[in-house]
């Protein structure tokens, strides 16, 4: 009987144990799940108004130098006259864009050189031809004016026979540095064999002023013939 006794106790003992245990873990559960739970707090009033935000206006400076005689306050406001009485005009302002002071930012400048340029290129590719010249055939004597090159010596004028009045005789030539003509081409003929020939070697006698450049120049000569 006192076995019986002591296996019941020893029975409800690991029963209160195993009880314990479960209500401890289950109780760990219910604690950690409570705690996770976020708290919920009632809604306060709250007033709701719409504002109206005006946009800022940006506006774009452009700093371009200005024109003074006297030294003008940097305070001066545009359109308003500074305490020396020197009003100071500035360039209205077209996008973000600063000039820096002291500088010629117009293409005027930039066309000007372009513009000197071509004119001295120019210039120096007149110089090396010897140009346009003329020459008047009238009573046995030859006139040569025009062209870039003076003419220094003149040949004693060819004896020219023909029956009819002859036309203009356009001859293109090459003169060395010495001034010598060194060849010559007829462009344009008169109708007469003989009147060419004679021009071709009236035109290698003649002889212009020597330069320093060591290349040969080209030009053209037009003969007009006038009776008298």
């Amino acid at each position: 009987m006192l076995k019986s006794a002591l296996e019941e106790l020893f029975y409800w003992t690991i029963s209160l144990l195993v009880n314990l245990i479960i209500f401890t873990l289950l109780s760990t559960v219910f604690l950690v799940k409570v705690k996770e739970t976020p708290e919920i707090y009632p809604l306060k009033v709250v007033d709701i108004r719409q504002i109206e935000v005006k946009e800022a206006k940006q506006k774009s400076v452009v700093k371009s130098k200005t024109v003074a005689k006297k030294t003008v306050s940097p305070k001066t406001v545009e359109g308003e006259k500074t305490k020396a009485g020197i009003s100071v005009q500035k360039t209205s302002p077209k996008g973000d864009v600063s000039v820096p002071q002291g500088q010629d930012v117009s293409l005027l400048s930039e066309i000007q050189e372009k513009v000197e340029k071509r004119l001295k290129e120019r210039k120096k590719k007149t110089k090396k031809e010897v140009g346009s010249l003329s020459a008047v055939v009238k009573g046995g004597e030859i006139k040569i004016k025009g062209g870039t090159r003076k003419v220094v010596y003149i040949p004693p004028p060819p004896n020219l026979i023909a029956r009819e009045f002859p036309s203009k005789v356009s001859v293109r030539i090459w003169v060395d540095p010495q001034g010598r003509v060194i060849r010559a081409l007829i462009l344009r003929r008169s109708g007469n064999v003989n009147i060419d020939n004679a021009i071709l070697k009236f035109v290698k006698g003649v002889r212009f002023e020597a330069i320093p450049e060591s290349e040969v120049q080209v030009g053209e000569i037009t003969f007009s013939f006038h009776g008298g």
